[in-house]
C-alpha cells in the first residue's frame, strides 16, 4: 500500500546558474586583443586619469546641447551620479582587466541603455566621443607633426562611427520589422488557439455530459436490481466524469487566462499538489510506492490548473519508472530569495550524466525506456508549463539510486507556506 508521509524541507539548497554564457576568449581573439594590448593600455591609464575630470565635463556637455539625450539627462542629481560612473568606467577601461567582471558590467551598461530607451546611434554617439577626446588628449603632448596627424584622422574616425551608426539602424530596423510580424502572427495563433480550446471543450464536455446522464439514468431504472458493487462502480464513474468535466472547464480558464495575459496567483503548495496526488494515487498503490511530502510548502506565483499538471507529470513519470520494491516518492520545498524550488526525488534507476539536458526534448526517449508505453512528451510539456510560469526546471540524478527534478518558481508576495493533506 502507499502512504503519504510528512518531512521537514531541507535547509540547503542549489544556487541558481546564470544559462546565458559568452565565449569570452573568442570575443577577444576575433577584435586581435592581445596581451601586449592590455599592457599598453595600462601605461596610459595615470595620463588619461589626469584627464578624467575634463573629459567626462566634456562629455556630458555634449549629451546635454541636443533635445534627443539632455531628456534623460534632466535631474542634476543623476548627472553627477553618472558623472562619477563615467570615471569608473573609463578608469575600467583602461585597466584592461577582459574578464567576466568586465563583461558583466558593460552588459549591465547595455541594458540599462536599452531599458531606458535610448536609440543604438546615440549610444554609439557616446563611444564617438570617447575616441575622439582620447585621440586629442593623446596628441596634445606630442610633436607638430602628431597634432597635424590627428587632424586628418579625426574626420576618418568620424566618418567610421556614422558608417557604423547608419548600418546599425537598418540593422536594427530589419530586426524590428522581423519582430513585428513575429508578435502578428504570435497574436493570431493565439486567437486561433483560444477558439479552438472552446469549441474543443464544447466538443468534449457534450459526450461527457451524455455519458454521465446515462449512468444515472441506468441507476435510477435499474439500480434495486443492481449488485451493490455494480452500482458503485457506476456511481464513481458519474463522479470521475463530472471530474473530467471540471478540469475541461478549468485547463479552458487556464488557455484563455495566457492567451489574454491574466496575471497569475499566488498558490500554495496544497492548491496544486493535492489534486496530483489524487491523480496519481491509484498508480503508487499499484506499484508499492510510498509519497513522502513535505509538511511546509511555500506560496508560489503562478497558474493553479498548469502548476497541477506540470506536477501531475512529475509524480506521474517519477512512478511509472521507480524500479525498487518498495519504492519512494519525495516531495520537498526550500527558499532561496524571492523564490522557491520544488523538489521531486524518487529512488528509480537514475538517468545518465550524458541525457539529463536531453530528457526535455519532445519525442526523446532513454534507450532503456523505449519499450514502454508513452509519446516522450510529458517532460518536455512540463518544462513549457514550468517556463510559462516564468520559472525552471532541471533534473540530478545518480545511476541506479534515483532522480530528482527541481522546479524554481517565484514566491507569493505573501511568502507563506501550507502544507497538504493525506488525501485518503
Amino acid at each position: 500500500m502507499s502512504e503519504v508521509e510528512r518531512i521537514d524541507p531541507p535547509d540547503n539548497g542549489k544556487p541558481r546558474v546564470d544559462d546565458h554564457q559568452v565565449d569570452l576568449d573568442t570575443w577577444l581573439a576575433f577584435l586581435e586583443m592581445t596581451d601586449a594590448d592590455a599592457k599598453k593600455l595600462r601605461q596610459l591609464a595615470p595620463k588619461f586619469r589626469s584627464y578624467a575630470e575634463p573629459f567626462v565635463e566634456a562629455f556630458y556637455k555634449h549629451l546635454l546641447s541636443f533635445e534627443e539625450t539632455a531628456g534623460f539627462l534632466s535631474d542634476p542629481q543623476q548627472v553627477t551620479r553618472l558623472k562619477t560612473l563615467q570615471k569608473e568606467h573609463l578608469e575600467s577601461m583602461f585597466a584592461a582587466e577582459w574578464d567576466e567582471d568586465y563583461l558583466n558590467q558593460r552588459r549591465k551598461v547595455g541594458k540599462a541603455h536599452a531599458d531606458n530607451g535610448i536609440e543604438p546611434h546615440l549610444f554609439l554617439g557616446g563611444y564617438n566621443q570617447y575616441i575622439q577626446h582620447s585621440f586629442r588628449y593623446l596628441a596634445e603632448e606630442g610633436s607638430p607633426e602628431v597634432q597635424q596627424f590627428f587632424q586628418q584622422i579625426v574626420p576618418l574616425l568620424k566618418a567610421i562611427i556614422f558608417d557604423i551608426g547608419i548600418t546599425l539602424d537598418a540593422y536594427f530596423a530589419q530586426l524590428t520589422e522581423e519582430m513585428r510580424s513575429a508578435l502578428d502572427m504570435y497574436w493570431r495563433a493565439n486567437n486561433e488557439l483560444k477558439q479552438f480550446a472552446q469549441l474543443a471543450s464544447h466538443d468534449l464536455k457534450t459526450p461527457l455530459a451524455t455519458v454521465a446522464n446515462l449512468c444515472e439514468e441506468a441507476i435510477d431504472e435499474f439500480g434495486d436490481d443492481m449488485p451493490e458493487e455494480a452500482r458503485a462502480l457506476i456511481s464513481l464513474a458519474v463522479k470521475r466524469t463530472y471530474r473530467m468535466s471540471a478540469t475541461i472547464d478549468e485547463l479552458l480558464a487556464a488557455t484563455i487566462a495566457a492567451v489574454d495575459g491574466s496575471p497569475n496567483a499566488e498558490i500554495s503548495g496544497e492548491d496544486f499538489l493535492n489534486d496530483a496526488i489524487d491523480r496519481v494515487r491509484p498508480l503508487l498503490k499499484e506499484k508499492n510506492i510510498t509519497l513522502v511530502v513535505a509538511d511546509q510548502l511555500p506560496t508560489v506565483q503562478a497558474d493553479k490548473v498548469r502548476l497541477r499538471e506540470a506536477f501531475y507529470n512529475l509524480l506521474s513519470n517519477a512512478a511509472k519508472f521507480v524500479d525498487k520494491v518498495p519504492g519512494r516518492i519525495e516531495i520537498s520545498a526550500r527558499i532561496e530569495q524571492n523564490d522557491c524550488i520544488y523538489t521531486v526525488a524518487d529512488n528509480g534507476p537514475g538517468i545518465p550524466a550524458n541525457e539529463l539536458e536531453r530528457i526535455f526534448v519532445p519525442f526523446r526517449r532513454l534507450p532503456q525506456h523505449r519499450g514502454e508505453p508513452g509519446s516522450g512528451l510529458g517532460l518536455y510539456f512540463t518544462k513549457c508549463i514550468i517556463e510559462q510560469q516564468g520559472g525552471r526546471i532541471w533534473a540530478e540524478s545518480i545511476l541506479g539510486e534515483g532522480t530528482q527534478f527541481h522546479v524554481q518558481l517565484s514566491r507569493g508576495s505573501t511568502g507563506t507556506v501550507g502544507g497538504v493533506s493525506d488525501g485518503e
